[in-house]
């Protein structure tokens, strides 16, 4: 009887080209609403170095309280996975919030998601506002 040889067989690999994360940069800003600067749209995203938006951290409306800027209403899109929605928060004392997605436009673009969200606090901020300070029994003006 003669020897058996195993026949060996080449493994083609296929070749992928490594997945480079991306590199983004932060950019926050602030936009007051009013001339007596108590009132302020607040934001911070990330983007690209082609400066091309990839996340929205966070855009919120912001008062000023005896000098504490508190967040009153707030957006974001959980890290760029999810889509836009919506933070309500409850009281100065607690910090829960409530979460709604309702009467959000979505876009596929991020930077219109941005603007529209911009437009939409600067229409809706005295409303934001007055609810706001009516639960905490405070009149600011």
């Amino acid at each position: 009887m003669g020897k058996k040889h195993k026949r060996r067989r080449k493994k083609i690999l296929i070749l992928t080209k490594p997945v480079v994360p991306e590199k983004l940069i932060t950019l926050s800003r602030s936009i007051p609403l009013n001339a007596a600067q108590q009132d302020r749209i607040s934001f911070s995203v990330l983007r690209n170095v082609k400066n091309k938006l990839r996340k929205i951290e966070n855009i919120s409306y912001e008062i000023n309280i005896d000098g504490n800027w508190e967040w009153v209403v707030r957006y974001d899109d959980h890290g760029g996975k999810g889509s836009l929605h919506k933070h309500y928060r409850v009281s100065l004392k607690d910090n829960s919030e409530v979460e709604s997605s309702t009467g959000i436009k979505k876009y596929k673009n991020k930077d219109y998601e941005l603007t529209w969200v911009c437009k939409d606090i600067k229409h809706n901020h005295q409303t934001y506002r007055s609810k706001f300070l009516k639960a905490q029994g405070l009149d600011l003006y």
